[in-house]
């Protein structure tokens, strides 16, 4: 039966008297039903598609049919309509103001009822997810969704009902690794953590199982782990200060950030901005933010009671030092289990004072395994400091810093490199051992690889990159979104907006949402703590005045965060169409 919208019919006959209520039997499908005028009609909007609206009624019959602003109704909700008259093969009605939504399980229950499918958790969670994601639940399309669930078994069911009108290719592995962009999971600075250690795992079992073996295995491992440029602050150290790397800020909670750091910070965002959209155009308001990061890395040392900041007197560490990766304790075993080896004393002294980088003592290690007994390397294998220097140098291979960032092309030569050395880690046990007997250590590999090919296949409709960062006292994760999609900013290149998401270890979170639409420049910073709010909002004046001297009109707003950013929800499902649960009176006719 067809719904078509219509003006309310008052079917008064010329006297202006109305008639005496009818009832018509009606045919749907292979049922007759009976209805009667001023009868009231209740069911559950269980399809919308366009102008069209299809409702399951009650007694398992259902109506589709025609209506303008379909969508200002919602999959799931209940609708009550009251039959208003009934004229020859014609139902006029209109929609009664009390409809209600029903509570989520009871529109789930009813809507298995009416498919005439079992209860089942999987039926229930396939349910459920059509309702989240605004999809019909009628029942071609429950049995259309629980086949399609059926082919990834091991998936979470909302990922596969999610990522299907996305367009993404769907296999096994990029449904997995939806699902965990989909469930917050798929850091790759997390991941990096996982794969280090699982590795230190199998430096333990090889040292203390297969001595005969430790020699061939480490060799290789260090061989990987230094097959990577030198950093450019590798490439510095040796024009640094032997006492201090870097004139340090720090705020109470230890949080330290130097003011090339945040100036780079700024300048990072706005060079990963350019190579994700391919245009500068909006490039000299952004890279304006360095200016106002840089007056916070002087204004950051101060605590709430107000008193000035201070120049630290510790010793700070690049990543690629062994003081960044070992404690003086460390430094100190590690000495111990060194001093018989004929390494140089400047080695030595440089490894007690933590001056010393890593790449520096695992080259100098791996050129005496040739005159070594197995024995010897296995103890070095098992060594726990010995295993910190091979995990922190991988993690220093894969996490790049601001100043690297601001290169054109970074960031493709960091997941190239990363995705290279992946898949030799991946295949390193059989490689090596001549079979896969560390299947912890491929597994965290090929995650990581296909976490890396999911990234590249969801940019070729969404723009989006991790930034694993190397930041000066820790490692941190990012996340830039180029909101506007690829066809929207081929059309129109001057409208524009940017998200960077950064994961702080004391400051928190900080997402800065910057949209630019011809001369108009807005930035929106949605920060963790009250202390980083007021922190900015100190400063924000700096960056207005440097924006608004290059020719744009600039606008700000700071606010505490109320939710972490939804890689799916937010982003790749921003242009998802969404329902409307506002509702009005409106008449059909059916």
């Amino acid at each position: 039966m067809a719904i078509i919208s219509n003006s309310i019919q008052n079917n008064t006959n010329n006297s202006g008297q109305t008639p005496v209520s009818r009832t018509r039997t009606f045919r749907s499908g292979s049922s007759a039903i009976q209805l009667q005028e001023g009868q009231t009609l209740k069911g559950v909007v269980s399809d919308v598609h366009g102008n069209q609206i299809t409702l399951s009624m009650e007694d398992g019959a259902s109506f589709t049919g025609k209506l303008p602003d379909a969508n200002q109704y919602s999959i799931g909700q209940k609708a009550a309509f009251q039959i208003t008259s009934l004229d020859n093969n014609t139902i006029y009605m209109k929609a009664i103001s009390g409809a209600y939504l029903l509570d989520m399980e009871d529109t789930v229950d009813q809507a298995l009822e009416e498919a005439g499918l079992p209860k089942s958790d999987r039926n229930i969670d396939v349910v459920r997810s059509l309702l989240k994601n605004q999809q019909s639940i009628s029942r071609e399309n429950i049995m259309a969704n629980i086949r399609l669930c059926a082919q990834y078994a091991d998936a979470d069911v909302d990922s596969v009902i999610t990522m299907k009108p996305l367009n993404l290719p769907m296999t096994q592995e990029t449904v997995k690794q939806f699902s965990n962009y989909q469930n917050q999971t798929h850091q790759l600075l997390y991941k990096m953590e996982s794969l280090t250690d699982s590795l230190n795992d199998m430096m333990n079992s090889i040292g203390h199982q297969v001595p005969r073996l430790a020699k061939n295995v480490a060799n290789e491992l260090i061989n990987l782990a230094l097959d990577s440029a030198l950093s450019p602050a590798e490439q510095k150290l040796t024009a640094l200060s032997p006492d201090i790397v870097n004139e340090e800020f720090t705020d109470e909670t230890g949080e330290v950030i130097s003011a090339e750091e945040t100036e780079n910070m700024a300048n990072a965002a706005t060079e990963a901005e350019e190579q994700l959209t391919g245009t500068g155009e909006a490039s000299s308001p952004l890279s304006r933010m360095r200016q106002l990061f840089s007056n916070i890395s002087e204004s950051v040392s101060s605590s709430l009671s107000g008193e000035a900041a201070v120049i630290s007197e510790e010793t700070f560490f690049i990543h690629e030092q062994i003081g960044f990766s070992l404690s003086e304790e460390g430094r100190e075993n590690l000495s111990r289990l060194l001093a018989d080896y004929p390494i140089s004393d400047e080695l030595k002294k440089g490894i007690l004072d933590g001056t010393a980088t890593i790449r520096d003592v695992l080259t100098e290690l791996r050129s005496y395994f040739p005159g070594m007994e197995n024995d010897e390397v296995s103890h070095l294998l098992t060594n726990k400091e010995f295993q910190s220097l091979i995990k922190n140098q991988f993690v220093n291979n894969w996490t790049i810093s601001p100043e690297q960032l601001k290169e054109k092309g970074s960031m493709e030569e960091l997941y190239q490199k990363m995705s290279q050395q992946l898949e030799q880690i991946s295949t390193f046990s059989e490689r090596v051992l001549g079979k896969d007997v560390f299947s912890q250590v491929s597994g965290n590999a090929a995650d990581m690889n296909s976490n890396l090919d999911f990234m590249k296949m969801m940019n070729e409709t969404f723009q989006y990159i991790q930034l694993p960062l190397k930041l000066q006292n820790q490692n941190a994760h990012g996340d830039l979104y180029v909101m506007t999609r690829k066809e929207a900013l081929k059309k129109d290149p001057n409208k524009l907006k940017v998200l960077l998401h950064l994961d702080m270890d004391h400051l928190g979170t900080l997402d800065i949402q910057i949209s630019k639409e011809n001369t108009a420049v807005s930035a929106n910073f949605f920060v963790s703590s009250d202390q980083t709010k007021n922190l900015l909002e100190k400063n924000i004046e700096l960056l207005s005045d440097a924006i608004n001297e290059q020719g744009y009109a600039f606008s700000s707003e700071l606010a505490l965060k109320e939710k972490d950013v939804d890689v799916v929800n937010d982003f790749i499902g921003a242009d998802a169409p969404v329902g409307n649960i506002t509702r009005y009176n409106f008449d059909l006719r059916a």
